[in-house]
């Protein structure tokens, strides 16, 4: 069994971020603050400070973060793709997403790091207009389903 939460706002070209997850055999927590780099027409590189601590480090460890992501409209909807890769524990993570824009979006995650692999699969039902959505996925090496609520306002 796992859980996470997980926070991220932009304010100007700053990005910030925390998380904090349980899993079987320990938990894990961090912060980072990055600087957006607009590449126009390609990405958006965010190149920062991170800082975290779990049950396998006993302390807090300072790091280096990088965050990749492309976010592109469509005839059908957009396409969202991002990679982070974090010094801590060599921690990294790549989503794709494909949405129509309105209600519906499909997930696709890969992350690991030196304690942990897992790959998903979401779909994601936005509720109304609003920024809540429904997720309902698989993960893969926990061979678990898994039902939550993300809010995104960006």
């Amino acid at each position: 069994n796992a859980s996470d939460a997980v926070l991220g706002a932009t304010r100007g070209r700053f990005s910030f971020g925390a998380n904090y997850s349980t899993y079987e055999g320990g938990w894990s927590a961090g912060l980072h603050a990055t600087r957006d780099f607009v590449i126009e027409d390609v990405a958006t590189v965010k190149l920062g400070a991170s800082l975290g601590s779990s049950e396998a480090t006993n302390g807090v460890e300072l790091g280096g973060k990088i965050i990749v992501e492309r976010y592109q409209p469509t005839d059908f909807g957009f396409v969202f793709l991002s990679a982070q890769y974090n010094t801590i524990e060599n921690d990294w993570f790549a989503l794709a997403q494909i949405g129509d824009g309105k209600k519906l979006s499909v997930d696709f995650t890969a992350g690991g790091s030196d304690t942990y692999d897992e790959q998903a699969v979401a779909v994601n039902y936005r509720f109304r207009e609003g920024p809540t959505r429904l997720r309902m996925g698989y993960r893969f090496d926990a061979q678990e389903v898994f039902v939550g609520l993300s809010v995104n306002t960006y």
